[in-house]
Order: C-alpha cells, then structure tokens, then sequence
C-alpha cells in the first residue's frame, strides 16, 4: 500500500513473518534503485521515499527469495524480460 504524505510517499507492506524487505523500482530515467524497508512492531514494513515527479514502478523483494506486487496498486506492468511491477505516479500520489 502507498501512502502520500506531504513531499514524500510511504510505502507500507505486511508480512510480520517476514526477516528482510525491501522496494526494488525504477523512474523515469531507468536506473533501478534498492530501498531497504523497516519493520514496526505490528508487522508492518515501511518505507518513505521523496519522489520528484514523474512515476516509479517498483516490487517488494521479501527474504531476498519472493517478489511481491502493491495490492493497493491498481497499474500493473510487464517490463522486456516479463517481470510485472506496480507502477506508481508520483505526481498523483503527492496530490492525493
């Protein structure tokens, strides 16, 4: 689930079973980037991530062994190599 809050966007995943999560994603430009994901005491990861405008597609990497989509993500994409992700537009997620 995406969160907006202001100037920045919460990403927040549940699996209180889980050791290790992190958001894996790429903007605009292409680069894939890794953001590591903290765990609250109910089970909840989460991260905050500034996004200046245009859009991320992203997937949860749980235990360095299974990708996980955004639920709450209704855009999904299938990049060259066929793995989906959830796509995200930032300037929309802000507005919210």
């Amino acid at each position: 689930m995406v969160r907006a809050l202001p100037d920045e966007v919460e990403f927040l995943f549940e699996d209180p079973h889980a050791r290790e999560v992190e958001i894996r994603g790429c903007g605009p430009d292409g680069t894939e980037q890794r953001w590591p994901m903290e765990q609250d005491p109910d089970g909840h990861w989460r991260a905050r991530l500034r996004l200046d405008g245009g859009w991320l597609e992203f997937r949860y990497l749980v235990d360095r062994r299974f990708w996980a989509l955004d639920g709450a993500i209704r855009t999904i994409v299938i990049d060259a190599d066929g793995a989906c992700r959830s796509r995200i537009d930032a300037d929309l997620a802000l507005a919210a």
